[in-house]
């Protein structure tokens, strides 16, 4: 059970560390004035960030980061360059509210963070990221960087691992906070308490841990908690500078006290946020100030005060999320994932450079052996030069065989490519077309004076963007997948506990769809082998073949619910077995089963039994290459009408 703080404890703690932390960053500044060596004083710069920010969370002073960076080009340091640009988008853009100019410059950073194979820089950048897209509310995103930071954490040896960890919690606190996930939302609360419990240091954390427990507490029903918290959190407020924690704060408080009915205190904490987003000039904070007036404004009828806050807050989300911005945080997506592929492309060409040197020493091996044979026995020339032609064919088969392949293997994924996409880009060219010609009937009948029949109008144009919107999003995942099926594995094999695994990913898929959906409701077991330990593989790569199978599974038998209702019971189960030499999986449902004349082509690429719109095709593709990689087999079972089984069998080592 979190204890309690006493909130006197808190003022008392907090300061006496606030005079130590003083004195602590004073004398680095003290330090700094005598010292002229580049890399020293940038050491001290960089010091006295992290100094300040994690015990205030602390907005920087610009002139700093831009000392930072122009030492950092002055050495030609990648490493030092990446810092800069981190924190040039943190304390500069982020201050600003600029969502996009810090997206570009994390951006920037990343490729050298990886270049320098930094983790802890890398895994910061990604949670930066995540916030970024919190913010701009696209939390779909925000998770999908939060799990690559967490994928990229430092050993933990490392003096940073806990602080990074507390990163990587606390923004899946927000996103399940945000998909109104009590459960999760708490458990990741907890996480995030207990590790700020090791290293315990700053108020900016504290208050972060607040917030989380007081927001967590909220969605779960416990208001006196929340109010507990929340207040906590208050205390804090003066001594913390950092404009995205007072938002994440206001965000949820707010949102509570609306949901509690306290209108006023609403409309206090409100102007509040607004004052703070008008002084800093800081588009996230005015924003969500003007959203939230708005609302309440509405909700006590004072129709003039809404409907001025609704006017601002039309205008600062034009400029937020204007085409221009959005555009450019996808050609930022796209020149990341672009530099990826030219990456790998590098790697994919040195190794075929390193066998094209193999093969040629081995060449001048053979023709060095040649010649001495040739030397010492001259009625060996017949065999040496048999010898030879046989190399010479063997490098044209090669070369032969490798063009073939890269052929073929460009042939299959430009014709899948250009067969999926297809149709979504039908649906978006079609309604862009009708939604043209509509525009044109919208200026007709406005110079005619029918207005009612142009905001007909004007709906259906509605109706046809978001189909045009939803359709878009078919084709993006389509892309995505493509990508992360041509995606290959660089992961190290590690010992790891399969039964752990699969209760995690079962555990994180069930919640997962009730967080979609909440009419969604199945019953699942596990039959786990305890003597099975620990063994070699990737984690991540099997983890995300289980997760694929668990979400099939629950697909399976909440569409059967929806047929069969009350009478059918739906069931997933999870069974693990140790056999000889090999490890068994088996992930099993009680849905509808998979009609035999598609059996066998459930693995290929782009074969989806689901609905149009509901899936790529490539989950059990991508599954089937992962478990083959491993040395392992998967296979299926089914009995239509009664249910399926996959089974997955790995080498036991």
């Amino acid at each position: 059970m979190i204890k309690r703080i006493s909130v006197l404890i808190i003022l008392i703690h907090f300061g006496i560390t606030g005079l130590c932390q003083t004195n602590y960053t004073d004398s680095l500044k003290a330090v700094l004035t005598h010292t002229t060596n580049a890399t020293e004083r940038f050491n001290l710069l960089n010091n006295i960030v992290l100094d300040l920010t994690s015990f205030r969370g602390e907005n920087i002073d610009s002139l700093t980061t831009l000392e930072m960076l122009q030492i950092a080009q002055e050495l030609n340091n990648d490493s030092l360059k990446a810092i800069s640009y981190n924190w040039i988008g943190t304390f500069f853009y982020i201050k600003k509210g600029d969502n996009t100019s810090a997206l570009e410059y994390y951006f920037k950073a990343l490729p050298l963070a990886k270049k320098t194979k930094e983790k802890r820089r890398i895994s910061s950048l990604y949670f930066d990221m995540a916030l970024v897209y919190f913010d701009m509310l696209d939390n779909e995103m925000a998770l999908e960087m939060t799990k690559k930071g967490g994928n990229n954490l430092p050993d933990k040896s490392h003096p940073l691992y806990d602080f990074m960890l507390l990163q990587y919690e606390a923004n899946m606190v927000q996103y399940f906070l945000l998909a109104n996930n009590a459960d999760s939302a708490f458990h990741y609360a907890r996480e995030s308490h207990e590790t700020l419990g090791r290293f315990n240091e700053g108020i900016a954390y504290v208050y972060l841990d607040h917030i989380n427990l007081a927001s967590s507490y909220a969605i779960s029903g416990n208001a006196q908690k929340a109010d507990e918290y929340f207040k906590a959190a208050m205390l804090l407020q003066d001594s913390i500078e950092n404009a995205s924690a007072h938002l994440y704060f206001y965000n949820n408080y707010i949102h509570f006290l609306l949901a509690k009915g306290r209108t006023s205190d609403g409309v206090i904490q409100s102007r509040r946020l607004m004052a703070m987003g008008l002084q800093q000039d800081n588009n996230n904070l005015k924003l969500a100030g003007a959203g939230f007036l708005r609302q309440l404004y509405d909700t006590l009828n004072q129709k003039d005060s809404a409907y001025h806050y609704s006017k601002m807050e039309a205008e600062i989300n034009s400029q937020i999320f204007s085409q221009a911005n959005k555009n450019k945080v996808q050609s930022l997506i796209f020149n990341e994932q672009l530099r990826s592929v030219e990456e790998k492309n590098k790697e994919v060409a040195y190794r075929n450079k390193l066998k094209q040197y193999g093969l040629l020493a081995g060449l001048v091996m053979v023709l060095f052996i040649s010649f001495i044979l040739f030397r010492n026995n001259r009625q060996k020339q017949k065999t040496n030069k048999v010898l030879e032609k046989t190399l010479t064919d063997l490098k044209s088969t090669q070369t032969q065989l490798i063009q073939s392949e890269k052929m073929a293997s460009l042939g299959e994924l430009t014709a899948g490519i250009a067969h999926e996409i297809q149709n979504p880009l039908n649906f978006v060219n079609n309604f862009s077309e009708v939604n043209n010609e509509m525009v044109e009937e919208v200026k007709e009948e406005i110079n005619k004076g029918n207005y009612e029949e142009a905001q007909v109008i004007l709906n259906h144009i509605k109706e046809n963007s978001e189909k045009i919107n939803h359709h878009g999003k078919r084709a993006d995942a389509i892309v995505k997948g493509m990508l992360q099926h041509s995606r290959s594995s660089n992961g190290v094999k590690e010992p790891t506990d399969i039964n752990a695994l699969c209760d995690e990913y079962l555990r994180l898929s069930y919640h997962g769809l009730r967080a979609k959906d909440k009419s969604f409701n199945a019953k699942f077991e596990t039959d786990f082998d305890n003597s099975i330990g620990n063994i070699n593989i990737i984690p991540q790569d099997i983890g995300r073949v289980i997760l694929n199978l668990i979400n099939n599974a629950f697909y399976a038998v909440s569409e059967k619910k929806k047929k069969d209702g009350s009478v059918y019971e739906p069931t997933v189960t999870v069974t693990t077995k140790k056999l000889n030499s090999k490890l068994e999986i088996s992930i099993a449902d009680n849905g509808n089963g998979i009609p035999e004349s598609v059996k066998e082509k459930i693995f290929q690429p782009f074969f989806t039994t689901k609905p149009t719109g509901q899936g790529t095709g490539l989950g059990l593709s991508l599954s089937y290459d992962i478990v083959k990689a491993h040395g392992g087999e998967i296979k299926v079972e089914t009995k239509e009408g009664e249910g399926t089984e996959f089974i997955i069998q790995l080498l036991n080592q």
